[in-house]
């Protein structure tokens, strides 16, 4: 069938948005801050919130129409781009886009991203344990905080925090 600017097999609403960013990832115009060590993770004050607390909407859904913001998409590729490795034609399925999902909240100034593995992208041939990373990233696209792998969805403790003692009393059976 035929639509109405008269072509046949026009790009649905879902592809041409997953090529528009298929593009915005692979173009790699827009580099975030650069090279980072691996164990790096910025601000800890920033605690991610809890990515599956809702149901998430699927953008590639059929026959659908998507607006999405370009910071929006500017904080997932900047998140892309730090979470990925330089691609080639060797790069084996579980180290590509497409074998992971992701997962966007924006509160405020600040895209909260997730990125975690599709478990059937890649068949049997990759089983994921504790992959995938969390993103906090400026609306001007600066990544303010990272968490690579598994991490608890908690703030860490004050640091005037002591595990250990209760004033006055001995938890060992002693005496103060």
């Amino acid at each position: 069938m035929d639509d109405a600017h008269g072509g046949r097999g026009a790009l649905s609403a879902g592809r041409a948005i997953a090529v528009v960013v298929g593009v915005l990832l692979l173009a790699g115009c827009l580099r975030g801050q650069g090279a980072r060590p691996p164990d790096w993770e910025g601000d800890r004050s920033i605690a991610f919130p809890p990515f599956h607390a809702q149901s998430a909407v699927q953008v590639w859904g059929n026959e659908q129409a998507y607006v999405l913001d370009g910071n929006l998409l500017r904080a997932v590729q900047v998140a892309m781009e730090d979470f990925f490795p330089k691609q080639s034609k060797d790069t084996p399925c579980w180290g590509r886009p497409e074998a992971y999902h992701s997962r966007v909240i924006r509160q405020g100034d600040v895209f909260f991203i997730l990125i975690h593995e599709a478990p059937d992208a890649c068949g049997n041939a990759f089983i994921g344990v504790d992959t995938g990373a969390r993103y906090a990233v400026s609306l001007d696209g600066r990544i303010l905080r990272r968490s690579v792998g598994a991490e608890p969805e908690v703030p860490p403790a004050p640091p005037d925090m002591d595990a250990g003692v209760l004033e006055g009393v001995a938890l060992d059976g002693g005496a103060p």
